[in-house]
């Protein structure tokens, strides 16, 4: 690792996105060894494991398993450039509070050398304020005026893509994506952020970006064989993001838009009336809402004349995929938002092929096409 820049990854949520489009930029200009969504302490080794003398750059997406995680893998990993994403609720069992949470990805700009880059998100408050705690050079991100690498003029009305204007030291480039929505945002600027911190030049990433989809699941964008359109964002579902996510769906232009809703986390008070409340929001929004798996049942007592038609509870994965196969609309937006143990996204690859596995819970990581029981893997 003797030549390798170390890139740290850190944040309540979009750490596995960042990564995921800083990879690509700097893939495209040398060697680099990326450690993505796997991001425990032995993932970070396995990670350091593959690394030699080839590589310039080094990427490792760094979470959290609880207070005092951080200081037992920043003295292996030795990050140059850390890059701090949001502090969200995603940690609420763990940590409670936001500044708690905040305290614990701190550590990261904290262990940073005066030779490196603390690079923070200048919309999120907690995050910058981890700036007056690092040795290191500051580079920010985001929508706000003060922004060193900043996004403007964003345009992802579907059915177009995300496309947007970042403007760095008086250089502006525009950059055309092949993503849904406009919430990855802030993701591609930590990921360009990052990049001009390694020395990379700004061009360099809009033309790494260019079409650039998401990483698996997390906001991925799937056609079907029956032309329908699925948005995939089933890795995880914090309650605090939910609403964020469903926003995406308020400017789609389609002839019908369906949002599924699985299970929630870190929900604290009454799951119940956080269940109903997201329901009635989407309904607001979009044609259809499904709510599907164990919390499905919190809504039974809206399922009224008015919501006939409009509303629908689904017990059981399974019957959720019968329902969306057995009612499709050409070009019609379905969105998923789920928890990563119920494996939404099998309400997509279904539609595509015979799938094996209707487990209600799952706990394997990765998403099911790139699983054996799932059956998807056949012929690959």
């Amino acid at each position: 690792m003797c030549r390798a820049t170390v890139i740290a990854v850190t944040g309540s949520c979009g750490k596995t996105s960042t990564v995921h489009f800083l990879g690509r930029i700097l893939s495209d200009l040398d060697e680099c060894r990326t450690g993505v969504l796997f991001n425990c302490q032995d993932a970070m080794l396995r990670t350091l494991r593959g690394v030699n003398r080839s590589h310039r750059f080094v990427i490792q997406e760094a979470g959290v398993d609880g207070p005092g995680y951080m200081e037992t893998i920043l003295p292996v990993l030795r990050p140059n450039i850390g890059i701090v994403t949001s502090i969200g609720q995603d940690h609420y069992r763990k940590f409670r509070t936001l500044e708690a949470t905040a305290a614990e990805k701190r550590k990261l700009v904290e262990f940073l050398p005066p030779s490196g880059f603390a690079v923070l998100n200048a919309d999120d408050p907690h995050v910058m304020a981890m700036a007056s705690v690092t040795r290191a050079r500051v580079l920010s991100y985001g929508l706000s005026e003060g922004a060193d690498v900043r996004g403007s003029d964003i345009s992802s009305a579907w059915p177009g893509r995300l496309s947007m204007t970042i403007t760095y030291r008086g250089q502006s480039v525009r950059i055309m994506t092949g993503l849904f929505g406009n919430l990855l945002a802030t993701s591609l600027l930590a990921a360009v952020c990052g990049a001009v911190a390694a020395g990379v030049e700004l061009g360099h990433c809009t033309d790494s970006l260019r079409s650039v989809e998401s990483f698996p699941i997390r906001m991925s964008v799937h056609r079907s064989s029956r032309g329908a359109w699925y948005i995939l964002d089933t890795a995880k579902a914090p309650y605090w993001s939910v609403g964020k996510v469903l926003d995406q769906m308020k400017d789609v232009v389609a002839p019908r838009k369906t949002v599924v809703f699985g299970s929630f986390s870190d929900t604290p008070g009454s799951s119940s009336e956080k269940y109903r409340k997201k329901a009635k929001e989407a309904l607001e929004v979009v044609d259809r809402v499904f709510l599907v798996g164990r919390n499905a049942m919190h809504i039974r007592k809206m399922l009224d004349s008015e919501a006939y038609g409009r509303l629908f509870m689904m017990e059981s994965i399974q019957d959720a995929a019968r329902l969306l196969s057995e009612d499709v609309v050409p070009d019609e937006v379905i969105l998923i938002k789920s928890g990563k143990l119920e494996h939404a996204e099998r309400l997509y690859f279904s539609q595509q092929s015979r799938l094996n596995c209707w487990k209600p819970v799952c706990e394997v990581v990765v998403s099911c096409e790139h699983c054996k029981e799932s059956g998807l893997l056949k012929g690959k």
